[in-house]
């Protein structure tokens, strides 16, 4: 009977310990991104286990594709993020001295702004290793780990191949890579989209022909590589276990970044600093965070268009009540060549001047709904 489901029995302690042992270690693309954005002390430990690896690594060529298709982003992402805590520390101060009823001279808003500002550079100069694409220490390193270990780049015959078995695999959800599916639909260049499954074929051809289980890592928690039971991560999606044994006759297994550092602390004399741990999981947190911020704000071209309609009509509302008011008003007075008392000519100032703007912001909504309905009318063409 094990034999028969064995996809579906994790494999224990004992069976990860020999695959941790004897596997080829394959490393997603967040993984070498990520390493830009953590602290000094957790990127260094992390090149530092991956080098404890380095007989027994490999990416497909996809991954460096990948990481070198995006790493110029990933850089400036991360220098403008201590450009915008600079202006989050100005924010923080004038609130200070509203709040506080100080004053801009004062000399403890003084003294806050220079610590906040002395502890921002301190933090820069201390974690923030790279400053431009031309001085890339990180780059250096990853170069010289994986050097001659990187797969060969696929021909454009082999890509379409993926990509049409990945149209046929995505619409019945099967694993890895279907939850990219939108970047397919959204991109004229979808090669982003199907970037999982051609990972997922090039590691299995590797695996294959060399005969080698295969560890792979990676920062990514769709559900399109992980088995999640009620919120509870168990294991690598049962699908991905079954095609990898029945293709290359090996196992695989996977880790998240936390696990993955986990276990190394247990294999391993010199275990990564435990603080790791805990910055990998924020930033996973944070991923987490912003994945569903994405999903919230992430509305159908209907739906936008609907509640764009629902807007223009409520401020049509307001702009009839305003040119009533304003109306009623002229014809009371204007019309009759009396002159406005004081208060109704604040009244009648007031409401033109929210009329104008009421108008403009019509006009404004009045363009999105225009070019969301070009954008609704362009992809029903398409399908």
């Amino acid at each position: 009977m094990r034999s028969a489901i064995k996809e579906y029995i994790e494999p224990s302690s004992k069976e990860k310990q020999e695959l941790w042992e004897k596997a080829i270690f394959v490393f997603d693309t967040n993984v070498l991104l990520n390493l830009y954005r953590y602290s000094a002390k957790t990127r260094n430990s992390l090149l530092d286990a991956f080098q404890s690896f380095r007989d027994r690594v490999w990416i497909p060529y996809q991954v460096a594709y990948e990481y070198m298709r995006k790493r110029c982003e990933v850089i400036y992402e991360t220098v403008q993020r201590y450009d915008q805590f600079k202006k989050e520390i100005d924010a923080f101060t004038n609130k200070a001295i509203d709040t506080l009823r100080l004053t801009s001279s004062d000399d403890e808003i003084s003294d806050l702004k220079r610590y906040l500002f002395k502890w921002l550079d301190s933090n820069k100069d201390r974690n923030l290793l790279v400053l431009n694409v031309e001085a890339d220490e990180i780059l250096d390193k990853i170069l010289t780990i994986f050097e001659g270990k990187v797969g060969a780049k696929l021909s454009q015959d082999e890509i379409d191949a993926i990509k049409k078995e990945g149209k046929e695999r995505y619409e019945k959800s099967i694993p890895p890579g279907y939850m990219d599916d939108k970047k397919r639909k959204d991109q004229l260049d979808d090669n982003n989209a199907y970037g999982d499954l051609i990972i997922w074929k090039q590691t299995i051809q590797y695996a294959k022909e060399r005969s080698v289980g295969i560890v792979y890592v990676t920062h990514d928690q769709k559900e399109d590589w992980w088995n999640i039971v009620k919120g509870k991560t168990i294991g690598p999606r049962i699908e991905l276990r079954r095609e990898f044994t029945s293709e290359t006759g090996q196992e695989f297994h996977m880790y998240s970044m936390n696990s993955f550092i986990n276990t190394y602390n247990k294999m391993n004399e010199v275990p990564i600093d435990k603080s790791a741990i805990a910055e990998v999981i924020g930033l996973e947190n944070a991923d987490k965070k912003r994945e569903s911020r994405k999903k919230r704000l992430e509305l159908s071209l209907s739906e936008r268009i609907a509640r764009v309609e629902e807007t223009l009509e409520k401020i049509q509302n307001r702009i009839s009540r305003r040119q009533k008011i304003v109306s009623d008003i002229e014809n009371k007075y204007q019309r009759q060549g009396v002159e406005l008392p004081e208060n109704i000519q604040y009244q009648y100032d007031n409401t033109k001047a929210k009329l104008s703007e009421l108008e403009s912001a019509y006009l404004e909504k009045t363009q999105e709904l225009e070019m969301l309905k070009r954008s609704l009318a362009s992809d029903e063409e398409k399908l």
